[in-house]
Formats: C-alpha cells, structure tokens, sequence
C-alpha cells in the first residue's frame, strides 16, 4: 500500500483567521503548518515552529482537501447545526430524539468505500501480537482522513487511552477497506449494552453511542468491525509508528503471497521498532499463520481457494507455479459464530476441549454472564467449553467483483 503523500512543497493556507506557511499531509486531510515565533500549540522544529491540523480547519487555494479522496463529515445546512452544537450534542450520550437525529444526520455523512483507508491505534503489546497473529483485524477503528491531524503520541492518545503508550512512540494499524459493509458505527442502535459500561468493566474511554469519538476538541467519527468480527487484512496493509515530533514511519508491511510481515523500517528507525516487546534485533520478516477461524475465499478454476485482496483492484489466488496473482469468479469472507448461555458469540479459536469466544453485543448483563474480560476497547472474550457451544455455524459475506455493481456472491 503506497503510504499517503507528505508533500514536498509548500503552500499557503489561512488557519484562524491568519496566513501560514504549510506542507499537506495524508494526501491533504491535514496539514503541517509552520511559524517563526512560538504560537498556542506549535512545537519546535528545527530553527521554527509547527503543529498539525486537519484540512477541514484551514481554508486552501490549491483544494487539497477535496483531492483527498475522501468525504469530511458534514451538517446540514440549518440554524443551530454549527461545529460547537453538534460536538456538544456528539459528546452527550444522554442527548434528546431532535438532538440525537442531528448527530446521527451528520454521522451518515463519514462513508467508507471499497479502498477508504483505515487505522487502529495500537499499543506497544498489539504491535507485537500483530506480528505473530493471523493476518486479521476487528475491533474499533478509524478512518485515516478523520485522524491525520493526530500525529505525535500525546495527541493520538484520544483515540485509543491506553496506558501502554509513551510520549516516545505510538504504533498504529492501516489498511483499505475492503467495502463497506465490513464496518458500522458505534451508535447505540448497533451497540446498546456498550453504552454506560462501567468502568470497572471496560478498557479505554467508554462508548458514547452517538458514532463519535469521546473527546473535548476533536469531532471524530468512530467506526467498529462488523458484529466485532475479524477481518481479513487486505495486501500491504501497514503497522506504522508516530515519533514525538509527528513524523510517521512504516515499520512493517504485510504480503500476502508470503503470508509475513516484511520489516521496512531501516536501522536508523531502530528506536521505534526496539520499543515493541519480543522483537529480536534486525529480524527483517515475521510470518504468521493463515486463518482457520476466519478469512477470504474465492473460487478459481471452479475450485474455492484461500485468496487475499487488493481493495479497488479486486482479489486473486496465488496458485503454486504461476508467475503472477490469478483472477477469481467470486469472493467471500467468512467467520464462525454461535450460542453460549444464551448470548450471541464468535468463534475465534479452539482446542480439544475448549474454545475461545468474542461476545457478538457486549453488555454489561452478557459479559457477567460469559465471565468476560474486555481486552480491548469494546472487544470482550471468554473460554467456553466446546461442547456447551450451540447451534456453531460459518457466517460467510460476499464481495462484489470490481465491475460488478452492487451484486453479491451467494
């Protein structure tokens, strides 16, 4: 996945009313805006100073925003629907019907599309499990337009609140979007039991049910996997780290072909891949075990075969002997799930007693009743014994093919 383009060049923008000079970033969603004297909110660089904020801020000549490609939340054009008002209703879990139907309103305006590229903040410890795990990713998640702004660790700490990150570093996921119906928002009509979880009972900062991110500045939408399935990463998605001054480094890249992780990062990013646990010094690929639990197939040559995909250039198997990536006539993503004392759950994994589960709606009712432990931001888990498992099936959800519309495959 070639990374976003950090231009080069310079341009001018306006930001509050005064002139900078600037430098687009992630394709234009945001911008690295410099001065030479210290200002509220810019740091040192170098012999000046700069800070970071989003395109939909500044007001730009050049349109780079609108090249980003990707559609900024939007309200609708009536009295009372301005920035202040609506991030006050989006933090406000307790809002009223006409107050909620705004904030939904403007929520429906943040798409994802086959090709949007999405983030997931991760800590030091998740960096290293993505390394070693199945090539997958469920959970609460971004898009990358909405957070490029965020750039250095103490900023990024709003999307994730993990005690794990330092001012030194913070570590990310990213990755294309697959199509859209692999992500919904974290509104209170897709995840009622979330809302209020105490907070002896959760990780992280608690599930608005609004879709937007907890947060005093930034209105930020968030997004969820699908029933908190896992997902199978697309090719070249990226585990990428942020540094105090802002800057973004890819340190590894996954290819499917190889089922690894190839480290891209060279020596003098040293620093950012020694703060993740259990890497061994200079190891340059991880390979991973394919997925059992879940994953992508398709049918090639009238057989169904493991494929991976390339989001807006469609999907391919790779068969043994072929020099290239082969074509398929359908694609699917698959995951198991089930009934375990009544409550809805997924299927991750199982030995030959046991298996391990993810609660499909977590609430608080359900997770005392699973005896389950939240490990991530609105991701809760349990063991179960195998044979208590009810009604286990494999879910599966086709893709369309790149000019195929909108059909679906059965």
């Amino acid at each position: 996945m070639p990374a976003p383009a950090a231009s080069t060049t310079t341009t001018e923008i306006t930001w509050r009313g005064r002139r900078y000079t600037a430098r687009a970033i992630a394709g234009g969603a945001a911008f690295e805006l410099y001065s030479d004297t210290h200002e509220d909110g810019f740091r040192p660089s170098g012999r000046a100073f700069h800070r970071y904020v989003h395109a939909s801020e500044v007001s730009s000549a050049r349109g780079e925003m609108l090249r980003a490609g990707v559609a900024p939340v939007s309200a609708p054009m009536m009295p009372g629907a301005d920035f202040g008002a609506v991030h006050r209703y989006s933090q406000n879990p307790r809002i009223e019907a006409a107050e909620r139907a705004l904030v939904a309103a403007v929520r429906a305006t943040a798409l994802v599309t086959a090709g949007t590229r999405m983030v997931k903040p991760l800590s030091r410890h998740q960096a290293a499990r993505q390394l070693s795990a199945s090539p997958l990713v469920n959970g609460i998640c971004f898009r990358e337009f909405d957070v490029a702004h965020l750039r250095t660790p103490s900023d990024r700490t709003v999307l994730a609140g993990d005690p794990d990150n330092t001012d030194d570093a913070a570590y990310a996921l990213r990755w294309r979007a697959i199509d859209a119906c692999d992500y919904v928002s974290t509104e209170a009509i897709n995840f009622p039991g979330l809302v209020g979880m105490p907070g002896r009972e959760r990780r992280g900062s608690m599930i608005l049910g609004t879709g937007f991110l907890p947060s005093g500045s930034h209105l930020i939408p968030e997004f969820t996997t699908v029933d908190l399935a896992d997902l199978p990463l697309p090719v070249r998605a990226e585990i990428l780290a942020y540094g105090p001054d802002g800057s973004e480094t890819v340190l590894f890249q996954y290819q499917p072909q190889t089922n690894a992780w190839n480290r891209v990062a060279g020596a003098k990013h040293r620093d950012l891949t020694g703060r993740i646990p259990g890497l061994e010094d200079g190891r340059a690929l991880f390979r991973v075990d394919p997925p059992v639990h879940a994953g992508l197939t398709g049918e090639h040559e009238g057989k169904r075969k493991p494929v991976t995909a390339d989001p807006g250039h469609g999907f391919a198997a790779y068969v043994r002997g072929a020099v290239s990536r082969s074509p398929v006539t359908s694609a699917e993503r698959f995951y198991t799930e089930a009934r375990w004392r009544e409550i809805d759950v997924l299927v991750l994994s199982r030995n030959e007693d046991w298996v391990r589960l993810r609660l499909k709606r977590p609430g608080l009712a359900s997770v005392m009743a699973a005896g389950a432990t939240c490990v991530e931001r609105a991701v809760y888990e349990c063991w179960a014994p195998r044979a208590e498992l009810e009604a286990p099936r494999t879910v599966t959800v086709g893709y369309p093919l790149p000019g195929a519309g909108t059909r679906r495959w059965p």
